[in-house]
Parts: C-alpha cells; sequence; structure tokens
C-alpha cells in the first residue's frame, strides 16, 4: 500500500477453465502519460489489445501476421473521449429499466467484480491464495475492523 489505500497492485489469476492471466494496475499514475491503460488478451483464437481505454483496438487471428485495428480518426474526438464509455453503457441501461427489463450488464457483473477484487486485498491481507467460485460473496468489512482495530 502507498499510504492512499490499495492504488497499485499486481495479480495472477488462474481461471476454472485453466487459462493464466495476470493483472498490473496502478492509480499511482498519471492519466497524461501515454500508454496509461494496457489490456492484452491472448487467447486461442488470436491476440486482443486496447490502447489507452478509447484510442486504439488491434485484433490478430492465430496464426495470421494481418490483423484487424480500430483508431478514433482525427476529427473523431467525440469517439475518444473517456467518459463517452459511460454514455454508452447508461443509456442502453435507463432504456431497458424503462421497458421493464434487465439492463445490458446485470449487476450480478459489479457484484462479481466487487468478489474478485475483495479476494486480491484478502490474498494480500494473507499472503495466501485465495479462491473465488460463482457463491463467493465478498466479505465488505474490513480486515481491521473485523479484528477489532480501528
Amino acid at each position: 500500500m502507498t499510504g492512499k489505500g490499495f492504488s497499485t497492485m499486481a495479480l495472477s489469476l488462474k481461471f476454472a477453465n485453466g487459462a493464466v492471466g495476470s493483472l498490473v494496475g496502478s492509480y499511482d499514475s498519471s492519466y497524461a502519460y501515454p500508454g496509461t491503460h494496457q489490456v492484452e488478451i491472448n487467447g486461442t483464437e488470436g491476440r486482443i489489445t486496447i490502447d489507452d481505454t478509447v484510442k486504439r483496438y488491434r485484433f490478430h487471428r492465430l496464426g495470421e501476421e494481418t490483423g484487424e485495428v480500430w483508431e478514433a480518426g482525427y476529427f473523431n474526438d467525440f469517439e475518444r473521449e473517456f467518459l463517452r464509455t459511460f454514455d454508452r453503457y447508461l443509456a442502453p441501461m435507463l432504456e431497458a429499466f424503462k421497458r421493464g427489463e434487465e439492463p445490458p450488464v446485470h449487476a450480478r457483473a459489479g457484484y462479481r467484480a466487487l468478489a474478485l477484487a475483495q479476494a486480491a486485498i484478502e490474498s494480500y491481507e494473507t499472503g495466501r491464495r485465495v479462491g473465488v467460485d460463482e457463491g463467493h460473496a465478498p466479505n465488505l468489512i474490513p480486515r481491521q475492523a473485523r479484528e477489532g482495530g480501528a
């Protein structure tokens, strides 16, 4: 920890299907730096990379030397704005609620993300691996409070 809570991390993940992954992140950096957000996914069908959330997306099929690229155009500032990612989520969610339907991304996905984050914190605090199954409920009470500390 850096004195500001959990702001920097490096996680190693093993998924139920045998796949492995890693996640490195920090809020101690600056959004002003190029390459602040990087996503790389290597799978059985190819490789995906995403640069700076909305700047560039690349997909290369397994075994092919050429790939597909999406980049926001020079005059397409609207598509490059980070806050537009929220608009693209909230508008369909609100429309689904108005129709009495479930939203495109259900709250279960957020709950699952919260369970994974809590497991990462527990692993850090205990120094051991923590499994997260589908029924895993996150303990939202900080360890110090659970153990009677301040």
